[in-house]
């Protein structure tokens, strides 16, 4: 109990004794012209509000807010952002850039194309529809929005946990150019460089490139490859014309292109002797024996928990492998590259004084390779190939008016989406080597409405539906490469595991669904600067198939099924219902801003891994109550002195769930999800003589203990950690030159980023971060 009471209490004292001061004393006469001090304008209804008068549970940060805390991608807003997590989650694909997202312990971590994720990522406007490239190089942004809970009715399928909404710098009227350069830890090189073109009254262009480049930090010991490496270019150009008065197009194209070595993932851990979950699929209780077998070991496991290392026998896979985080016996390939680039065209249109029509138009394309080591030792035990082609179509149209004086704002909307492309695996095991994956092929169409209606002069109410329907198609191309077990006999010398053997159909499945998402708010404002708010509405994330599938699914042979459509395994929407009470505050020269809300989640039909064979299959097998709070504060009590904390409580627990598929304990923790999450900072901006000012900055964050999978494998389970970063920034007075030096995690923290099991072979892996960091900036802009 103590441990859990600690992390609120000492926000609270933190918290009291920074807002006593900021009231008693006389606040500043204007806000703060800083980076952390400026209002924000956000467009979580599609339409461009104040933060403070939006009644959405929001997190939002200025480009140059995020300059100013020293956040070079999206990934590290999950520090300063209750209830978030963002992680770089490569799991067996190998991939270096692959979001892991959960809001409110809603989300999901597998990669795959078949599988959806929880949260939505929208870059101006346009979805982004695979994880694989969704962790986004911070490069001439204007904001990044946060949206807490289901944001289904203007946002659509696939935000039931809420959605992460990115917005570019737009071109303007005025010349500006800037560029940076950053050195630190490891070789750290990072240049950006952005320009702003007016090119005459009626046009603009802007541009911006960056250049991100690290050595890796995990040591393969086969070939000395440095695991762990950034070597990414991510550039865009976007083109604005108004060819009339009332008529503006916006045209952008942005790219991001990825060689690296592969994610830093070491070998944590062997499994001897026993599961790693309660389920005791067909081989999981011999899998080391086996490899003991097939790299020159016996017939019976030649480590043990007892004695985990055997170096008598050459060929045993146990702890001689197992070398810390900064260092992997692999031999296999491993590699990540990646290209993700896309072309968008926004039509605004400016029909009258009280109606507009918005049409954004979207392409974007996705081609990646990827490749590792998944058993992290010289014997061929796992290994992975991974491919994976993606491209999408989207279109919407939005219709926005205001009647009434303004007292009514309502939007109508249409939305379509297509995608297609191919996901091939090979996994090369122990006992067999065999493809998996196939083409898949997703189509949406939606219809969607809100408004929002001022009642008096101090309620609002809002309302919004939304019908949505999927189309899904999966053509599974997978197959036995080579059977490299038969010598061992039954049931290895079965016919279904033959090379050829088809593991799943060679069929094309479909699936369709239809949902309908209504949202209810009620907003009051109390006073000037103070607003209250409660909401309901409703979200979902489509369904889909199971990918990943072994042994082979043999209609009439290895299932009682004799449909091969019907033997490729599917699973429906998952559903929530979520409950938000809120209350903003904001003193009028914004010298203290207090944001705070409470929230409880119904949530149903959830997609769980179940373990029916050796590999997982996705079914609707649960239902939960997640309740929480967020709590986000800033406070200026002085000139120049910012303070700022959070606190984020996510108290998920299951309502019920089928143990004999899922071997899940009802009490379990979600996987991936912190209960705590905590945060604070402090910033003084002084000016030095000669008008420069300089800047140092310190903050904190704190995120309780965390599973990396639903069975809460201790082994992949991270205990709750601090992490303290500070840095010093000077600009000068006509703020055309800027320096900060900057290190993080001061207290050289090691801690899993992600971890996964290979449940095959009876292993576990992770990501550790690379430890203390700390980086030179030189900017300069025009």
């Amino acid at each position: 109990m103590m441990k859990s009471r600690y992390p609120l209490a000492c926000f609270l004292l933190a918290t009291t004794a920074v807002i006593e001061p900021a009231l008693a004393q006389d606040a500043p006469d204007t806000a703060s012209d800083s980076a952390l001090g400026e209002a924000i304008v956000v467009t979580a209804r599609k339409r461009e509000e104040s933060l403070q008068e939006t009644p959405i549970s929001i997190t939002a940060f200025s480009g140059r807010g995020l300059e100013a805390r020293g956040i070079q991608t999206t990934e590290g807003i999950a520090q300063i952002t209750p209830n978030l997590t963002l992680q770089n989650n490569p799991a067996f694909s190998g991939a270096s850039n692959s979001a892991t997202i959960y809001i409110r312990g809603v989300g999901q971590q597998d990669f795959v194309p078949t599988v959806e994720p929880g949260v939505g990522v929208y870059v101006d406007g346009v979805y982004v529809a695979r994880s694989i490239g969704s962790i986004l190089d911070l490069v001439d942004f204007e904001r990044i929005e946060v949206l807490r809970g289901p944001q289904g009715t203007l946002f659509g399928r696939n935000t039931i946990g809420g959605a992460i909404s990115v917005t570019t710098k737009a071109p303007g009227q005025e010349f500006e150019a800037s560029g940076s350069a950053t050195y630190g830890t490891d070789d750290l090189f990072v240049l950006k460089g952005s320009l702003n073109l007016p090119l005459g009254p009626r046009a603009a262009l802007r541009a911006s490139v960056g250049w991100f480049n690290q050595d890796g930090y995990v040591t393969r010991t086969f070939d000395g490859k440095k695991l762990g490496d950034s070597d990414r270019l991510a550039g865009r150009v976007a083109l604005r014309l108004e060819p009339v008065d009332g008529w503006t197009a916006d045209l952008a194209f942005d790219g991001t292109t990825a060689r690296e070595n592969g994610p830093a993932i070491s070998l944590i851990g062997i499994n001897y002797g026993r599961t790693i979950d309660p389920a005791t699929p067909p081989f999981a209780d011999i899998s080391n024996i086996i490899a003991n077998v097939m790299s020159g070991g016996g017939m019976v496991p030649c480590a043990t928990a007892a004695a985990p290392i055997n170096l008598a026998v050459a060929g045993c896979y146990d702890n001689r492998y197992v070398l810390g985080p900064d260092t992997n016996a692999g031999t296999a390939p491993s590699y990540s590259r990646s290209d993700v680039w896309g072309l968008s065209l926004t039509n605004s249109f400016e029909l009258s004084d009280s109606l507009d029509l918005k049409s954004i138009t979207a392409y974007r394309h996705l081609s990646g390779s990827f490749a590792r080591d998944g058993d992290g030792s010289p014997a061929v035990i796992a290994q992975f190939y991974d491919r994976l082609k993606q491209k999408q179509f989207s279109q919407e149209i939005q219709l926005l008016g205001k009647n009434f004086d303004e007292r009514l704002n309502w939007i109508l909307g249409a939305y379509y989406f297509k995608e297609s492309g191919i996901n091939t695996n090979r996994l090369l095991f122990t006992i067999s080597e065999f493809q998996s994956g196939g083409d898949f092929k997703n189509e949406s169409l939606a219809f969607f409405g809100q408004g929002t209606l001022k009642i008096g002069e101090r309620f609002s109410l809002t309302a919004g539906l939304r019908y949505t329907e999927d189309e899904k198609s999966f053509h599974p191309d997978q197959f036995i490469i080579e059977n490299r077990a038969a010598f061992l006999g039954a049931p290895f010398d079965s016919p279904i595991f033959a090379e050829g053997t088809r593991v799943l159909p060679d069929v094309n499945a479909k699936v369709k669904f239809s949902e309908i998402t209504p949202m209810v708010n009620l907003s009051y404002d109390v006073a000037d600067g103070l607003m209250t708010y409660a909401t309901w509405s409703r979200g979902f994330k489509s369904g889909g198939f199971s990918q990943r599938v072994f042994p082979p699914i043999i209609p009439g042979v290895t299932t009682p099924i004799t449909d091969p459509v019907a033997a490729i395994p599917s699973f429906s929407p998952e559903k929530v219902d979520a409950y938000e009470l809120g209350v903003k505050f904001q003193t009028p020269d914004r010298a203290l801003t207090l944001n705070a809300s409470a929230f409880y989640t119904d949530y149903k039909d959830m997609q769980v891994q179940v373990f029916t064979s050796v590999a997982p299959v996705f079914q609707n097998a649960a239902s939960a109550s997640i309740k929480g709070f967020e709590l986000e504060m800033q406070a200026r009590p002085l000139a120049g002195l910012t303070i700022e904390g959070t606190a984020g409580l996510t108290d998920a627990s299951y309502d019920s769930i089928d143990e004999t598929t899922t071997f899940i304990d009802p009490e379990n923790a979600f996987e991936r999800v912190s209960k705590w999450t905590l945060s604070a900072a402090l910033t003084y901006e002084h000016e030095l003589a000669g008008g420069s000012t300089l800047r140092p900055r310190v903050d904190w964050s704190w995120r309780s203990r965390f599973y990396n999978n639903t069975f809460n494998t201790p082994e992949i389970a991270q205990s709750g950690y601090h992490l303290v970063n500070a840095s010093l920034g000077w600009t000068s007075a006509d703020e055309r030159f800027g320096l900060q030096a900057g290190v993080k995690n001061i207290a050289d923290k090691r801690y899993l980023v992600s971890g996964i099991t290979v449940d095959a072979i009876q292993a576990f892996e992770g990501v550790y971060n690379r430890g203390r960091e700390w980086s030179l900036t030189a900017s300069v802009r025009y």
